[in-house]
């Protein structure tokens, strides 16, 4: 790509701009996001004082994902350039020592998450460095000698328990100070970190969300209890299932890139926006709603070119992004989470291969 410095300096135009305008609107988004969510949770056990917890189920699982999102966008630093609001919201406070339990008290210790994700997966999206990539993650059952079928049954398993099973033992495995975690040591709490994960992580989350919530409710109200304990553990399993299939398919399949001996120096040149675009997959976009469901993920190209603005500036600059990107050539990969979350499957089972560029080749 021969005017590669010139298309990169449009991109750079495009989110200097929007880093300009960040403000208070921005601000008010958020907040009003985060009460979305409580009214989610109010709902969710108004259900289930009604003995609807099926119902009430699905809402707290939708509470569950206000907390992810609002910790993503949060902990990537997009609110800490904005003047007068509480301090909570920068990303030095957000979920960090007892604010977990009042922020985002879930299986993934925050700091973790944001080294492994903020760091580790944007800096080197698509590489082997990047811990992440689906491609490398689930070899084993891409390599696997089973049908198809049984493939497809382990990974929705899989997606049923993905943050207590995946996603928690991967940011700590990433985190400094602590040992890899794998199937061997998972239950190991003679070693440290798989002892800090369960006794900091796990015992806290299930002891309040499945025992103390129920049993409090219970209180309250005779026999609502049970049916708090019954919508938690549906919430939790749509919940695991809703973010697997909007984040995972976000950096995989046949018609996106990984890349191969990157220079550790170029990590930050031109070439490294042109990887962000040539590695990430957005979907459709365009309305609140829409927006929401998809956790603002749906801009996922432009959130990798700025990872630091804040959720609504994604809409706002995506026609720029898009135009840009359709000015100089570059591929732009725009399609729904289903045909997305398809692309990814093949992928996770050996179907299909991702594209792969060695090297300066990324401008060819």
């Amino acid at each position: 790509m021969e005017n590669l410095d010139e298309f990169v300096k449009e991109i750079k135009k495009i989110g200097m701009s929007a880093q300009a305008s960040v403000g208070l609107k921005d601000y008010r988004h958020m907040r009003c996001i985060g009460t979305l969510g409580t009214l989610f949770f109010g709902l969710g056990l108004l259900f289930c004082f009604f003995g609807q917890w099926l119902v009430g189920g699905v809402f707290l699982s939708q509470h569950l994902m206000v907390k992810w999102l609002l910790m993503h966008h949060i902990g990537h630093g997009g609110y800490n350039r904005i003047n007068n609001i509480p301090k909570r919201f920068h990303s030095a406070y957000y979920a960090q020592g007892y604010r977990r339990y009042l922020d985002w008290f879930d299986w993934i210790q925050a700091d973790a998450w944001n080294y492994e994700h903020n760091y580790l997966h944007h800096t080197f999206t698509g590489e082997n460095k990047d811990p992440d990539l689906v491609e490398n993650n689930l070899d084993w059952l891409a390599n696997l000698e089973q049908p198809t079928f049984i493939k497809w049954f382990i990974l929705f398993i899989a997606a049923m328990s993905w943050k207590f099973t995946y996603y928690s033992p991967q940011t700590l495995s990433c985190f400094k100070d602590y040992q890899k975690v794998n199937v061997k040591n998972f239950i190991d709490v003679r070693q440290k970190t798989p002892r800090h994960m369960w006794f900091t992580l796990f015992l806290p989350y299930i002891g309040f969300h499945f025992i103390a919530l129920p049993l409090l409710c219970e209180w309250i109200v005779p026999g609502m209890g049970i049916n708090v304990f019954y919508a938690r553990l549906l919430a939790e399993v749509i919940h695991n299932i809703q973010m697997f299939i909007i984040i995972v398919p976000n950096h995989s399949g046949a018609d996106l890139y990984r890349f191969d001996n990157i220079n550790q120096y170029k990590h930050r040149n031109s070439e490294y926006y042109l990887r962000q675009i040539l590695g990430s997959t957005n979907y459709p976009n365009g309305n609140e709603a829409i927006d929401f469901l998809h956790m603002y993920l749906n801009y996922q190209i432009e959130h990798h070119l700025f990872p630091n603005l804040p959720m609504r500036q994604y809409k706002l600059i995506q026609p720029k992004i898009r135009a840009t990107c359709e000015k100089y050539n570059v591929p732009y990969v725009q399609e729904n989470v289903w045909c997305r979350f398809i692309k990814m499957v093949h992928i996770a089972t050996g179907k299909q291969k991702m594209r792969r560029l060695s090297g300066t080749s990324v401008q060819e």
